[in-house]
């Protein structure tokens, strides 16, 4: 069963069967197959010769393959018997060297032709070519390749089987583990030996080929290196480089890694390491050299050397010899390089011998051997140690290289000879200082332990896990892809072009019907057409059009429906017709119903009325019809009514079946005619203008579209936007519809103008009817105005927009605003430039607002000739209206329409236009932009040199030339007039506010700020001299406001000073302070002088009885006062002795002792702060009460001012001013 099931699926099989499928389609359907009309395979010769065809090309890839196979194994022999780089000449070889070299050669013929079985023919006979066990080609035997004839495409060659590696230390127990592994060798009686010693480049490597691998016995320098190494190293790389060379696709298959017991447990920790190192190391550089990742094998051999091995296991038959013993990893941890597992497996199968124990002692009577059997289980223990850090050191994973794919450790024996290793008795022996017992060497057995099954069901069944060369495999798939494709091209093209056409085409045929039955469906399920909606309409409508594709033309029908099979063109008529049919039924009635929704709901906006009433009346009229006017009437409608959610692939369908439906010809509404709402229609339509209506239809045709707008940024130049902005907010890159430009005007309306007038006159007699013009017969068309009439109206209309647009504009159009004074230099630098922007925009606006100027003379007179009798006609019929001022707005007698314009801005045209021998007022204007420009620069000048701004009348002179220039120039001027003179406020006032600071503020703040009397019960006394520097007339504030302020200061204000109307902008209270400083200036120094001076009266007016004396001595001017005469008594301050002291004494003393002293500049002001004081009978009188001790005086004190100086607000109010 498993060789029929593996010759089923031979490709060699399936190539046949697909081959004999492919031919008995060609002989049923190839007759059916028409290309034009013309059945190449109609015949029967035809269809052989095409399957001929197949079968030839067949064949060829068959022997293609035979050959490459036999090339590429001649090239692996070829490559094996090539002497070794630098090695003897044949003729100079000893005669050992030359007898071997015979016997590989041999060999090497025989394996040139030889073809090994593969697993589907080794049940069922030798292929040819096979060989014996002696080396000879065997008989086949009659067997299912025999009798099919195909005995050579069973077998494979010496390159086809795959290869082993068996690397390891000399000494370990290669050469013996695979002579005694129960292993077929052919070769054996051709060479004397199981092996073939290899030679030239594989002279150090035995070769073992056998029936179903060929294992490469490497010598064991290779792998240790350690006595000659540069020498081994070169011969190992040299191998490598053969095994690559001989099968680049996949060099090796796996490799076997032998470690013998006696490494394991003779060695010293540091030479384990050491080998596990160098096995590591020559496994890498498999994997570097070799380009693939393999599987590795370790085998622990010579397990026979651990003392017990033979005698515990001597009652195993041939089948449990055979059976491997040891552990396999999982896949998943081979490729992660994960052997934890591998210490839990060891203690495991030592467990299982430990587990059987019982069993062999008691089959064992021998006591010796009995003990050694007891004993087995511990030797076998001590082998984890070593082996668990020896599969660490050789086999761990590394981020630094790719992890060895370790698939298992396994033990092995393959005969039982040498001196058996006793670990257990050698550890006690050194434990209790005893001689070490040296155990007799073993008898020599031919048994060989745990090996057979080992290679054939482990290791051989692997082979199929090794990786191959990625490059050399995407070189190969693309060239086997690249063969398939061309021979499959050239033999089943034209096959499979015609089957595909077929099944396309009967599915195409399926889908048509599917989709009728689908259409059906929808269509029924459409609403009603009494709604206009066209929207629930476009899934029935996407399906029937796409049922309409079911016809291509004859250029576009799809290939893979093509090669005469193609059955559109039988179902496209029924289609289209379906299609059509949906759009007379479904969307033209609900075109006209929407149509006449906006004749009942457009009385606002008569134009589009107008443009539904003659779609509406189209509808009804073929003979009417205008396909691209409805189209852009719904259109218009769709763009401005459609919900926003319908989104554009909705749209482009509307688009899309409305074109369909109009290009069917003259669309009829099958719906009513409703002549009550013509009727009213018309009568609405009537009180219309017909002028107003031609005009608004020239507008809605988009004229104008193709002229480029004006705006400031183009016409003013690069430096428009430095100095130009837009009141409204409106960005300088928009500005005045092409429409209403010079050359809109010339080039679209004035083309345009007559046709449309006729066009629509025309229109009036049949879209109108009778409501329009007294009628639609003779007598109407006597009283209608004619065309040449009509068009001079239209051209009012236009006109009179074109002007007010462009005052609009005008207006709109100011100076950019400036932030700063370096911004409006900059603005006044570029005005007053050579190529400044004022006058270039100025005279591009005259040149839009000059309609006239550009026509001659002859051609003016024609014009003004021709709407001489209109204009005078039109003047009578509005004087008659609306009287002689809506007559007077009309052009005078004679005068050309454009004059409509060109009076408008006659004001600003002579402004910019010089007249003959004279200079143009702009030309003044600009000069004086250049003074403007030149007086902010000395202005900005003078403010970083900290000096105060020149002055200058510039402002009023800008005010009064932009009074006498007309717009835009007016407003420009006038703001850069306000700007400058704001700015150079700003400026002078930052001036100002530093010498504030400087002369005042400063020595303000360090002088008197805080300190007593300005600061009421303040312990720091202000000097006299510094109040006098500060307050006294001539003093710093009297100074710098009359150099500095006092011509910017209104001081007339009332309640307080302000800037007068220069640029100064607002106070921030600093006029406050100098207006506080006048009034204590005038108070303290009422003589003038630099020293602050009070003069008072005292007159008593009462005391207590229980004082006999009041004394107030005011350096050295005493007031006294005993219960008799009230003689008032006059005093200063600073007095005349100097000592400034103030003293108050009442007798008899109190309980305060000798009364009140104060001293300093400022006593008698200290004096009254205690003192309580009310306003007398008038402003400078006031009365003050004494007390002390509970016993009081009342005195009258008169000042020599209405000024209070011992209450003073100013005093109190005061502040350091620090700038304006």
């Amino acid at each position: 069963m498993k060789t029929l099931l593996g010759w089923i699926f031979n490709r060699w099989t399936l190539a046949v069967v697909a081959l004999l499928a492919l031919s008995l389609l060609i002989w049923i359907v190839g007759p059916l197959i028409a290309v034009a009309e013309v059945r190449p395979l109609d015949s029967t010769r035809s269809r052989l010769m095409l399957i001929g065809c197949l079968v030839l090309a067949l064949l060829l890839m068959a022997a293609w393959s035979a050959w490459q196979a036999r090339r590429a194994n001649r090239s692996v022999v070829e490559q094996l018997m090539k002497p070794a780089a630098g090695g003897a000449p044949a003729g100079s070889e000893s005669p050992d060297v030359a007898a071997m070299r015979q016997r590989f050669e041999r060999a090497l013929q025989v394996l040139r032709e030889a073809r090994f079985p593969s697993a589907s023919t080794a049940a069922g006979g030798a292929p040819v070519g096979a060989i014996d066990a002696r080396g000879k080609p065997a008989a086949p035997k009659p067997g299912l390749l025999a009798r099919l004839g195909l005995q050579n495409l069973g077998g494979r060659y010496l390159y086809q089987l795959p290869w082993y590696l068996i690397i390891g230390a000399p000494g370990s127990g290669k050469t013996t583990a695979l002579r005694n592994a129960g292993l077929q060798f052919p070769l054996a009686e051709l060479t004397g030996e199981h092996r073939v010693r290899g030679v030239g480049g594989t002279r150090d490597c035995d070769w073992w080929f056998t029936d179903r691998a060929v294992l490469i016995d490497t010598a064991g320098r290779f792998t240790t290196q350690d006595s000659d190494a540069g020498r081994d190293q070169g011969a190992w790389s040299g191998f490598l480089g053969l095994l690559r060379q001989s099968r680049p696709r996949q060099p090796i298959n796996g490799v076997l890694v032998t470690v013998s017991v006696p490494d394991l447990l003779g060695r010293s920790a540091a030479e384990r390491d050491d080998y596990a190192a160098r096995v590591r190391l020559r496994l890498q550089e498999l994997h570097k050299q070799l380009g693939v990742r393999f599987p590795v094998y370790l085998l622990v051999t010579k397990v026979d050397l651990l003392n017990g091995f033979g005698d515990y296991f001597a009652t195993l038959d041939k089948d449990s010899r055979a059976t491997p013993w040891g552990t396999t990893f999982t896949l998943a941890q081979s490729r992660s390089g994960d052997h934890t597992a591998l210490a839990p497996e060891l203690k495991a199968l030592t467990q299982r011998l430990q587990d059987g124990l019982v069993e062999r002692l008691q089959a064992e009577t021998d006591p010796q051997r009995r003990a050694r059997i007891y004993g087995f289980p511990l030797q076998f223990g001590s082998l984890h140690e070593p082996l668990d850090a020896f599969v660490r050191d050789a086999f761990a994973p590394s981020p630094f290289e790719p992890p060895s794919l370790l698939r298992g450790v396994y033990f092995v024996s393959g005969t039982q000879e040498g001196t058996p290793i006793d670990r257990l008795m050698g550890s006690i022996a050194r434990s209790w200082q005893l001689e070490r017992a040296i155990l007799p060497p073993q008898g020599a057995s031919a048994r060989s332990y745990f090996l057979e099954r080992l290679l054939g069901e482990v290791v051989f069944a692997e082979a199929g896990l090794a990786g191959t060369d990625p490059r050399g495999e995407r070189r190969r798939r693309l060239m086997l892809v690249g063969a398939y494709a061309a021979l499959g091209l050239l033999t089943a093209g034209a096959l499979a072009a015609w089957a595909t056409s077929a099944v396309n085409n009967r599915n195409y045929v399926d889908a048509v019907l599917a989709r009728v039955d689908e259409v059906r469906r929808l269509v029924q399920a459409t609403p009603n057409r009494a709604s206009p909606d066209l929207q629930p309409l476009l899934p029935a409508l996407a399906a029937t059009r796409q049922l309409a594709q079911a016809g291509w033309g004859d250029a576009a029908v799809p290939w893979s429906l093509g090669f005469g099979l193609f059955q559109g063109d039988k179902l496209d008529a029924a289609s289209r017709s379906a299609y059509q049919r949906m759009l007379v039924d479904a969307v033209l009635p609900r075109l006209a119903l929407r149509i006449e929704e906006q004749l009942r709901q457009r009385a606002d906006a008569p134009e589009l009325q107008y443009e539904s009433l003659k779609a509406y009346l189209m509808l009804h009229d073929p003979q009417r019809f205008d396909a691209d006017a409805l189209a852009a009437l719904v259109r218009a409608d769709w763009a401005q009514n459609l919900p926003r959610e319908v989104g554009t692939a909705e749209r482009e369908q509307l688009d899309q079946h409305l074109d369909a439906l109009l290009a069917l010809g003259p669309a009829v509404s099958p719906l009513p005619q409703d002549q009550a709402l013509v009727t009213q229609t018309r009568a609405l339509l009537a009180a219309v203008p017909l002028p107003q209506r031609i005009y608004n239809r020239l507008r809605h045709q988009g004229l104008g579209e193709q002229v480029a707008e004006f705006t400031a940024a183009r016409a003013g130049g690069p430096a428009a936007a430095l100095v130009f902005a837009r009141a409204s907010g409106a960005p300088l890159t928009r500005g005045v519809p092409g429409l209403y430009t010079r050359d809109g005007y010339q080039q679209g309306f004035q083309r345009k103008v007559d046709a449309v007038t006729r066009e629509l006159a025309d229109e009036e007699t049949w879209v109108l009817g009778n409501a329009a013009n007294g009628g639609g017969g003779a007598a109407g068309q006597a009283t209608r105005p004619s065309a040449a009439t009509l068009a001079d109206d239209v051209r009012r209309l236009y006109l009179t927009d074109y002007a007010n647009t462009w005052e609009a504009f005008i207006a709109d159009v100011r100076l950019r605003p400036t932030q700063s004074l370096a911004e409006l230099v900059q603005v006044t630098r570029v005005l007053s430039g050579p190529d400044n922007p004022l006058a270039t925009l100025l005279k591009a606006v005259v040149r839009e607002t000059t309609l006239l100027g550009g026509e001659e003379p002859g051609a003016v007179k024609a014009a003004a000739d021709r709407a001489r009798g209109a204009v005078a006609a039109v003047r009578e019929g509005i004087r008659a209206l609306g009287g002689d001022a809506a007559a007077a707005a009309l052009p005078a007698r004679g005068v050309p329409l454009e004059s409509i314009v060109d009076d408008r801005f006659a004001m600003l045209r002579r402004y910019v236009q010089a007249a003959p021998g004279a200079r143009a007022p702009i030309d003044d204007t600009l000069v004086l932009l250049n003074e403007v420009q030149l007086h902010l620069a000395s202005v900005e000048l003078a403010v970083r040199s900290a000096n105060p701004p020149p002055p200058s009348d510039l402002p009023v002179r800008l005010g009064a030339e932009g009074a006498r220039s007309a717009e835009p120039v007016r407003s420009l001027l006038g703001t850069l007039g306000r700007s400058s003179a704001g700015f150079t406020g700003l400026m002078q006032r930052e001036v100002l506010s530093r010498e504030v600071r400087s002369m005042v503020g400063d020595f303000c703040t360090q002088a008197v700020a805080g300190r007593y009397p300005l600061r009421s019960g303040s312990a720091t006394d202000v000097t006299l001299a510094d109040f006098g520097q500060l307050f006294g007339p001539g003093g710093r504030f009297d100074r710098l406001f009359q150099e500095k302020l006092a011509a910017h200061v209104d001081t007339s204000a009332r309640p307080t000073w302000r800037f007068r109307a220069n640029g100064l902008g607002e106070d921030a209270g600093t006029l406050a302070q100098f207006q506080r400083a006048q009034v204590i200036r005038d108070t303290f120094f009422p003589a003038g002088g630099n020293t602050p001076q009070l003069r008072l009266e005292f007159k008593p007016v009462e005391m207590d009885a229980s004082i006999s004396q009041f004394v107030l001595d005011i350096d050295g001017q005493v007031v006294r006062y005993a219960h008799g005469p009230q003689i008032p008594t006059s005093v200063q301050w600073p007095g005349p002795r100097g000592t400034n002291q103030v003293r108050l004494q009442l007798s008899p003393a109190g309980a305060s002792g000798n009364g009140l002293l104060n001293e300093g500049p400022w006593a008698l002001l200290h004096l009254f702060d205690r003192v309580q004081l009310e306003p007398g009978r008038s402003a400078e009188r006031f009365r003050a009460t004494f007390e002390l001790d509970g016993r009081k005086a009342v005195f009258e004190i008169t000042a020599s001012s209405v000024r209070n100086p011992l209450r003073l607000r100013e005093l109190a109010e005061f502040s350091c001013p620090n700038g304006l």
